[in-house]
């Protein structure tokens, strides 16, 4: 096993914790060759079975695994999401970081079993609140409230929020934390 000791996977471990925190920023379930795709983008240095690691994943129930028209998918059960957010900083920071940008790109709102929906509310200095939220059976994803001057402005940020959720969703993680990544 070639190790790149500089993002700190010196174990299958370490990439079990690599798989299910992709798995875990995912939130829905994705195809063998995404998952794998994903792992090789970020451990270009390292050779490791990276379908040996999928396979005990399931196997201890840390991942749910499906196969559809002769596809296989995983998703990170409660088990493994339990597990990963106790070990999340066992991986390096600065590897977590490189990893957000592969993961931006698979990133969807509208493939999650989640829940999306907005409003409007009148201000009490009679201007429009519009609030933006998402949610999955395990809590809230994104809450976002903006006030503008006319109710033309908050219908228009609702339409495009209720019809583009996951570019909203994207902009909004660009905005927050500065990575162009979600951009893609």
């Amino acid at each position: 096993m070639k190790i790149n000791k500089e993002f700190g996977l010196t174990s299958f471990t370490d990439l079990k914790v690599f798989i299910l925190y992709v798995l875990d920023n995912l939130r829905y379930p994705v195809e063998e060759e995404t998952v794998l795709l994903i792992a090789g983008q970020n451990t270009n240095d390292i050779t490791l079975d990276y379908s040996q690691c999928l396979a005990e994943l399931a196997k201890t129930e840390h991942v749910l695994t499906d196969e559809f028209e002769g596809v296989r998918y995983y998703m990170i059960s409660d088990k493994g999401r339990a597990t990963v957010a106790e070990l999340y900083d066992s991986l390096n920071k600065g590897f977590r970081e490189k990893c957000r940008s592969s993961i931006a790109r698979y990133l969807s709102l509208q493939k999650r079993e989640i829940s999306i929906g907005s409003k409007i509310e009148e201000t009490e200095e009679k201007r429009f609140s519009v609030t933006l939220f998402a949610r999955d059976k395990y809590g809230e994803i994104m809450r976002l409230s903006l006030t503008v001057n006319s109710m033309a402005e908050a219908l228009e940020i609702k339409n495009n929020y209720d019809n583009r959720p996951d570019g909203v969703y994207k902009g909004i993680l660009f905005s927050a934390t500065g990575k162009m990544d979600f951009l893609s």
